[in-house]
């Protein structure tokens, strides 16, 4: 084995550290894999200018022996959030929408939402809501709502166009008065991609192409990876204790095959990307929301994602985005993460698809030890 598969990948990104200023990743979180305890990891460490360094460390896939690449891809899940945040800002920013007006201005059919006051086995009491609901409660979830639809959580969370799934969730009472706490929520970022789609007159994938990626060069993020991109995706595993070894499996969030013509693009956390893309997103709000001269979002706008929103709850949240003291980011269901630290301008991005391994947590506070070292 070939130093476990350690890859700097110097044709894919301009590094700027020296051999003797290098980030010690690599030797750090080696023996993850040696031991078996993790099958691969690709991280990124970057500022807004330029990306410092990437290490791909074991495999994108243990049986065949397919390396961790920059380009390996990725379901990055619920970092597809911080995305949908940033379409809906694009909005405010110009004027088409507001944070703080009634969701129901651009979903008239809300209207007639229901608060659960009361629930056991012999009873339900709905109660109207107190207060409309406002995309600014959707992006911090606060707006009450459950986490999935129960059609979502019985089959995924991609099966259904954004009007459909709209549909189902104005059936669903609220858990709470809208602000009264916080739930995480993905049927709530639903919402806000619906109401991008409605806007924006176009898909919700065909906005993102057009107003996210194709300006920061992300050409290969997206809802629907092809047959390319399917060659290249990352196995996903956890750790079967009868065997006592890792082991590949799916998550049953998503539809499959990947290329089904019945997935439908998911705000909440649809999308797939490679360390080389997803960097450039985070890279822009580094920049508070410029990228290679390209602007994508005003200064004011990034400031808003990452400022608290979440009231009385004690949950520091931002608009899709984890936040506190100046750190913030998001990570996704398989495990990977990014962080935007504007106290030292670093970014951070830890790759890995599993489920339920324990250390890779632990590797990955590690990693921002390592990657926040000055």
């Amino acid at each position: 084995m070939n130093r476990f598969a350690v890859f700097c990948v110097l044709c894919l990104f301009p590094l700027v550290v020296t051999a003797a200023d290098r980030f010690p990743v690599a030797e750090t979180l080696e023996p993850y894999i040696k031991n078996g305890e993790l099958p691969g990891v690709v991280t990124v460490i970057a500022t807004k200018e330029a990306v410092l360094q990437v290490d791909a460390i074991g495999y994108a896939d243990l049986e065949s022996q397919r390396p961790m690449k920059a380009d390996t891809v990725f379901w990055i899940a619920s970092q597809t959030k911080p995305v949908t945040a940033v379409a809906v800002m694009i909005l405010v920013d110009e004027g088409k929408l507001s944070l703080t007006e009634p969701i129901t201005t651009y979903l008239p059919e809300w209207g007639n939402l229901r608060v659960i006051a009361e629930r056991s086995d012999q009873r339900t009491v709905l109660v109207p809501v107190n207060k409309p609901i406002t995309l600014q409660m959707l992006l911090a979830h606060t707006a009450g709502l459950e986490f999935l639809t129960p059609f979502q959580s019985n089959h995924a969370i991609d099966s259904l166009p954004l009007e459909h799934h709209a549909t189902t969730i104005a059936m669903i009472p609220l858990r709470t008065q809208p602000e009264a706490a916080y739930h995480y929520s993905n049927i709530g970022i639903t919402l806000a991609g619906l109401v991008v789609e409605r806007v924006a007159k176009m898909p919700f994938e065909e906005f993102l192409e057009k107003r996210i990626f194709e300006p920061l060069g992300m050409t290969e993020t997206t809802f629907f990876p092809n047959a390319a991109l399917l060659d290249r995706l990352a196995t996903t595993y956890s750790f079967d204790r009868e065997q006592s070894q890792l082991v590949a499996s799916r998550t049953n969030l998503i539809t499959y095959p990947l290329d089904s013509k019945y997935r439908f693009a998911e705000p909440g956390g649809g999308l797939f990307s490679t360390p080389n893309d997803l960097v450039k997103f985070f890279q822009m709000l580094q920049g508070n929301g410029e990228f290679n001269g390209k602007r994508i979002l005003s200064e004011a706008a990034v400031k808003e994602i990452h400022t608290r929103q979440t009231g009385s709850t004690n949950v520091p949240y931002g608009l899709c985005v984890t936040t506190n003291a100046g750190v913030y980011g998001h990570g996704g269901a398989l495990g990977t993460d990014a962080v935007v630290n504007t106290n030292n301008g670093r970014v951070l991005l830890y790759f890995i698809q599993h489920q339920g391994l324990a250390k890779s947590e632990e590797a990955k506070q590690q990693f921002y030890r390592i990657g926040n070292l000055p």
